[in-house]
């Protein structure tokens, strides 16, 4: 018999076993709360630009749109906010910019050599001149790698990522310093001459000012907002719609060679990229096997056949609470009660394997971390810790339940 190929492809991965590794882990108060705080900044950012982009009737919501988070254990629930797909709108652009980061990192951890480069277009441009800036930047990119100054020595860019620079405003309008980071690998080593011939081509083939910035020491350098979202709160609708439109059919973030190839083959077998201590793994998409549901229903003509429906389950995480748990998605829950839905069947029976496996991957509870007897009698626990902190009234409820499905 011959082996059935498309049922590899169609292989899902075990969400249970996921969540009962990466649930229930302490994340410090502060940097939670700080991150708390920062992410309800950028969706109120995110509010502000898209009812600008509205006043001047463009249409930057979907008001269609029905999908909340849910938190398994906390069971408390959080609503996606319903933008349209505008990279400008900075929540949009997070979301994009996460999947990008996360494909380059698992990148870079393999191939810790790579280099970092910085390429300009020239001087400042108006938003007029912003387009054509950009084409031109994107098509030396699609050609550089075949430039026989790159094949001599192994070298290949393999991501880029664009951005339009401090906006500015002058007596012309609008003013922007386009420009991309990218990352650059080497087969081998070169010697001090060869590299010095190399930096020189380079930088002759990009035409305006190009540096080399060494190693790559965070990824969060490279895959940025193409425009920040502090520039974009001062401007008028009229201007960000404008801003849309010079980004709209243009790819902003680039993936080239062998990065491009490691996405396409994570595509094709079903592989998603968790984070585990610190270090992003591979493994198979627990989603895949989801019976495929519409995203969106109208409300009216539709309001007595919507029920909701779990349409993914995410990796454990702390939106809730400074406890890492298993959240999923809810679509078209409309004005049924969440309860019914933490009740249902599919999600009582995730519930009871994440506890089952729980029991064996956790030999440490959050109520009895005993593990070395001379720390025990200086520290407190983290349990206790989040107890006596007033800063989390708000939660103790939902770490007492976490206490119950960990122990």
């Amino acid at each position: 018999m011959k082996p059935n190929i498309t049922l590899k492809k169609k292989q899902v991965g075990s969400y249970a076993h996921i969540a009962s590794e990466l649930s229930g882990q302490s994340v410090d108060i502060d940097q939670w709360e700080k991150g708390r705080a920062m992410s309800e900044r950028l969706i109120q950012q995110s509010h502000d630009i898209a009812k600008k982009m509205e006043s001047v009737g463009f249409s930057a919501y979907d008001h269609k749109q029905d999908l909340k988070i849910f938190g398994l254990h906390s069971k408390q629930v959080i609503d996606i906010p319903n933008f349209r797909n505008i990279c400008i709108i900075p929540s949009v652009a997070r979301k994009k910019r996460n999947r990008a980061s996360k494909e380059l990192e698992y990148f870079l951890q393999r191939n810790p050599n790579a280099r970092t480069w910085v390429h300009t277009t020239g001087n400042r441009c108006t938003l007029k001149e912003l387009p054509e800036r950009i084409e031109w930047l994107h098509a030396k990119f699609g050609r550089v790698n075949s430039q026989s100054f790159m094949k001599s020595v192994g070298a290949k860019f393999v991501f880029r990522s664009t951005e339009f620079g401090e906006i500015a405003q002058t007596d012309d309008g609008l003013s922007f310093h386009p420009h991309a980071h990218s990352v650059l690998v080497l087969e081998r080593k070169l010697t001090r001459m060869e590299w010095d011939t190399f930096l020189k081509k380079v930088k002759t083939y990009f035409v305006y000012h190009s540096k080399d910035c060494g190693k790559i020491k965070s990824v969060k350098e490279l895959v940025k907002y193409c425009v920040k979202p502090s520039d974009l709160e001062h401007l008028s609708g009229s201007e960000l719609v404008s801003i849309h439109e010079v980004c709209t059919n243009k790819r902003l973030v680039e993936f080239l060679g062998q990065l491009r190839n490691q996405r396409k083959f994570h595509n094709q077998e079903n592989f998603r990229l968790i984070r585990r201590k610190g270090i992003l793994t591979k493994t198979r998409n627990w989603n895949t096997g989801k019976e495929k549901t519409p995203r969106y229903l109208d409300p009216v003509d539709h309001e007595s056949d919507c029920k909701p429906i779990v349409v993914a389950w995410i990796p454990p995480t702390s939106i809730f609470t400074p406890i890492t748990e298993p959240c999923f998605v809810v679509h078209a829950l409309g004005s049924n009660d969440p309860s019914n839905v933490f009740n249902s069947f599919e999600v009582r029976s995730m519930e009871q394997q994440i506890k089952c496996l729980s029991i064996k991957v956790h030999t440490k509870t959050l109520t009895h971390q005993q593990g070395s007897n001379k720390n025990n009698q200086n520290d407190e626990s983290k349990t206790k810790i989040y107890e006596k902190d007033p800063r989390l009234e708000r939660v103790r409820g939902t770490i007492t339940q976490l206490n119950e499905v960990f122990s």
